[in-house]
């Protein structure tokens, strides 16, 4: 495609333009098309010439810039004809038409073949690197061979292969996005830890590389290094630090892999999560953990080349090390616990020494810069507080986030509660003591908000719109997620759980709803407090209940009791081999119900049939495999239940009789068989649905159309569904819609026109939705709409002329899309970027 740089080619589009201009100046017709026209070529040229300079540089063939002259000569030709056409009515509409043509043509051939150019341009380019990457190496090899005996041998392969590793980035960063097991990015605000960091790098890169012969060092069990200390240490962030650190980087490049491993793994959904991250690529099979443990080490020795460095955070048994492959390689696993394990090598994690316990104690405790905001809290105070916090880094961190501000008497009653459980109890009890006098400061709303956090299991990230369902019924929070969001933002300055920042992108097309696509973390050790707070009460007396069940084993706790139980939030979490055999309970007074499960076959517990106060029920699966419930029809008789979320979950036809249902989400839910029989068997599904959510369910293709028949349905979401190509026409039967949510759908190709008759739809999200060939011509019929977010529509070239007639509308697209909306003056646009990489991921797919 190199245009531009021929001589011709420069003269051909110089020319064009300057007929173009010439013709709008000296004729009244045309004016329109001739303005898009060049428009349209101002636009492209510059960033044609970008593309076209380097591929000019590499030798690309005559043919294209042939394409694209012949297309210019055609183009003067008809610029030409329109000039001498004066009051012919037939030639004014036919040449206005090959002039929109012209125009649409030239913008997809910009939009589709020149990305397909570019792509070809990156797949040859990273060809030719790979190809010099394997002479570099046989050239490096030879020399080595030669010069084995000669002392600067050691420094001259060093720097062939640093050089290497450079010239084969572009490509290792492109490859290494489509998996998983990536190393967190670094959080904000560390202070501390630079002693241990230098001494645990000091150890990992010990022994990595060659032997004093040059040779590869095999691997045994001192390739595994366990770092090991108590709950809150900072263990984690101990070596975050050192998957972003810098001389770590240059020495493994992209060949860090970070694990969370957590109490009860499932080894085969962590080798998936390596394969298929985002849940959106191909589902990858595993017959058995053995199969698993395979298919994993053939990836390391196909698409791994040099050191590797493998963290395993959170393991509490050293067995499951034993999945990892490590031998004969140039390989380091860095594992983190709470258990020194003695077959292999301990580094030792001492507690801050004071210098950094006391600097991260006042980031926490002072506001800017560490400085202390007027003279009343003393030295002397600050370092008996950092004493009794034991140089703990969470409880300083949290213990301090809970002073900040406060009078100087609120400091003496921490430092008088903590000093007297010092005296009687050990290191974890003198962290409770501080995490939990942190609790007693907050106010009695976040309180609840805190303790409702213990109810979800360890590791894992907590979707804040379940919360949402929660907090709206028990709290009275917003369907908007204002409330709940406030929360949550809240217990994070407290250092109480963790935002995920991933969420908060400054991308205004990312969400419609506040809770949408959000997450949540919580540390262990503030989930056992949230745990310890709620079970300070006899079972039967608790508001909250949480059980973990280990195989088929309840709690002998759990099974003495014999009078019910006044739970309003019941969780329970079981494993793969839980076989579904429930022990007596009753629990009459249960409004929310969480279950955490892993198994492939599910039945729901007896005592939910006929449950008449349960409102609220959430269903993870942790496992790999959509699971299947017995007997989901257990729940019709709840006529309370209003809102489900459902994850990883064979929707079952039952799931339709529940008719008091005001919110439905179905996340990575297998759901086909469930709506296949709508059209048979169910005539009003659903009656009271307000809002539902569809999120990565690969197997959903056309919305039911028998949900259209949900007249109070105000939101609809259906995101990141590849399979899902468009709506039967009845959806403008949904009178009262106001969202409408379609992003990431790659394969939708059109909007019907009976959307256009949504009087209310205020909010329509069609963000990179890829297929999408246009808008509805009658959009301006949408009197309310008020809110378009469609970043990353590259299909839509043209819009309809009706958009004239909406309301101030607010768009929110990449640059590429706001020239089309720029001429019309009901419009306010707000940019964002585009990542460039992410729209090619999603365009074409690697394998």
């Amino acid at each position: 495609m190199a245009f531009l740089v021929d001589p011709l080619i420069s003269e051909s589009i110089a020319k064009l333009t300057d007929l173009v201009i010439y013709v709008v100046k000296t004729t009244a017709n045309f004016k329109p098309e001739l303005k898009q026209l060049t428009l349209t070529l101002q636009r492209i040229t510059p960033i044609i010439e970008d593309v076209v300079n380097m591929n000019r540089k590499l030798d690309r063939t005559e043919e294209e810039r042939k394409m694209f002259k012949e297309e210019l000569e055609e183009a003067e030709k008809l610029v030409k004809k329109c000039a001498k056409v004066k009051r012919n009515i037939f030639k004014k509409f036919k040449y206005s038409l090959k002039l929109k043509d012209f125009n649409g043509k030239l913008l997809r051939f910009f939009q589709i073949e020149v990305q397909v150019f570019q792509t070809r341009g990156i797949v040859e380019t990273l060809s030719g690197v790979h190809d010099i990457k394997i002479k570099m190496d046989s050239i490096a090899s030879d020399v080595k061979d030669i010069q084995l005996s000669k002392s600067w041998n050691g420094n001259y392969c060093s720097s062939m292969s640093t050089s290497s590793r450079t010239d084969r980035s572009g490509s290792e960063n492109m490859e290494r996005e489509k998996y998983g097991w990536r190393a967190p990015a670094l959080p904000k605000g560390i202070v501390a830890f630079e002693e241990p960091l230098a001494k645990l790098k000091a150890e990992v890169v010990a022994g990595i590389g060659s032997d004093d012969y040059g040779d590869p060092m095999d691997c045994d069990d001192r390739s595994v290094l366990v770092v090991a200390a108590a709950g809150g240490c900072g263990k984690t962030t101990l070596v975050k630090m050192l998957c972003n650190d810098t001389e770590i980087r240059e020495k493994f490049g992209e060949n860090i892999f970070f694990v969370t491993v957590s109490e009860s793994p499932n080894f085969m959904v962590i080798v998936n999560d390596l394969f298929n991250p985002n849940f959106s690529g191909p589902q990858v099979f595993f017959q058995s953990n053995e199969d698993a443990k395979n298919k994993l080490e053939n990836f390391l020795n196909e698409k791994v080349v040099g050191p590797m460095l493998l963290v395993l955070d959170d393991v509490w048994s050293d067995t499951f090390i034993d999945n990892f492959p490590s031998k004969n390689r140039e390989c380091k696993i860095l594992v983190t616990s709470r258990t020194a394990f003695t077959n292999y090598d301990v580094f030792k994690f001492d507690p801050l020494n004071e210098k950094d316990a006391k600097t991260l104690f006042r980031q926490s405790a002072f506001t800017k810069g560490g400085k202390r905001p007027s003279p009343v809290i003393s030295e002397n105070l600050v370092n008996q507080m950092v004493t009794c916090c034991k140089r703990h880094p969470l409880t300083l961190s949290v213990v301090g986030r809970s002073l900040n501000g406060k009078d100087k008497s609120v400091w003496e009653s921490m430092l008088k509660s903590l000093s007297q459980g010092r005296l009687v109890l050990d290191l974890h009890k003198d962290v409770l003591i501080g995490l939990e006098r942190s609790f007693d400061a907050l106010d009695d709303d976040f309180k609840e908000c805190f303790l409702d956090l213990g109810t979800f299991p360890e590791d894992q990230r907590i979707p804040v719109s379940a919360l949402l369902n929660m907090w709206v019924h028990l709290y009275n929070h917003d369907d908007g997620g204002v409330d709940t969001l406030a929360k949550i933002f809240e217990l994070s300055y407290r250092n109480l759980v963790d935002l995920m920042i991933s969420g908060f992108k400054n991308d205004l097309g990312e969400r419609v709803n506040h809770c949408d696509q959000q997450f949540v973390t919580q540390h262990d050790l503030l989930r056992e407090l949230a745990i310890h707070l709620n079970s300070k009460l006899p079972l039967e007396k608790r508001t909250r209940l949480i059980i973990n069940i280990r195989g088929d084993e309840f709690p002998t706790s759990i099974k003495q009791v014999q009078e019910p139980m006044q739970a309003r939030i019941l969780s329970i979490s079981t494993g793969e081999s839980f076989s579904s055999k429930w022990c007596y309970m009753e629990v009459p007074d249960l409004e929310v119900l969480i279950l955490n499960l892993m198994s492939k076959t599910y039945s729901l517990p007896n005592f939910l049939a006929g449950n008449p106060k349960l409102k609220i029920l959430n269903i993870t699966n942790h496992g790999l495999y959509p699971t299947e419930f017995t007997n989901f029809n257990f729940l019709t008789s709840s006529h309370n239940l209003t809102r489900i979320r459902l994850e990883r979950v064979d929707i079952s036809p039952s799931i339709l009789s529940l008719i008091n249902l005001q919110k439905v989400s179905l996340i990575m839910c297998k759901i086909g068989n469930g709506f296949k029989k709508l059209s048979t068997t169910h005539q009003n599904i659903w009656p009271q649905l307000v809002e539902i959510e569809i999120d990565y369910c690969q197997d959903l293709v056309e919305f039911p159309g028998k949900l259209c028949k949900s007249i109070h349905l105000k939101k609809i979401s259906i995101t990141n569904c590849n399979e899902m190509y468009g709506f039967n026409e009845e959806i403008g039967d949904l009178i009262n819609l106001e969202t409408l949510s379609l992003r990431s759908c790659t394969k939708l190709e059109k909007l019907p026109e009976s959307i256009c008759s949504l009087e209310k739809l205020n909010v329509l999200d069609i963000s990179d939705c890829l297929s999408l060939s246009g808008l509805p011509e009658k959009m301006g019929k949408l009197g309310s709409l008020r809110t378009i977010y469609m970043k990353g529509c590259t299909g839509v070239y043209e819009l309809p002329e009706s958009v004239e007639d909406l309301s101030h509308v607010h768009v929110v697209c990449n640059e590429e899309t706001a020239y089309q909306w720029r001429e019309y003056g009901n419009v306010e646009i707000d940019l964002v970027e585009e990542d460039r990489l992410e729209t090619l991921l999603k365009i074409i797919p690697f394998g």
